[in-house]
């Protein structure tokens, strides 16, 4: 089942770290739009991961014997 939310808010980090990585002008500032950016990796990664147990769970359902 689709989270169009979770991916939605992922964007929304990685857009806001190129953003802020892109007009930053300190070293602190890059390093957040760096941490923003990589906070949305981990997002994205997650969900791939929820995705597939997901299907597998379904799968276990369908099938309960193997």
């Amino acid at each position: 089942m689709p989270h169009p939310r979770i991916v939605a808010a992922a964007l929304a980090l990685l857009v806001a770290g190129i953003v802020v990585v892109a007009l930053a002008d300190a070293v602190a500032l890059t390093a957040v739009g760096w941490g923003l950016a990589g906070i949305a990796g981990v997002v994205l990664i997650s969900y791939a991961f929820l995705l597939i147990g997901e299907s597998e769970d379904r799968d276990r359902l369908r099938n309960p014997r193997g």
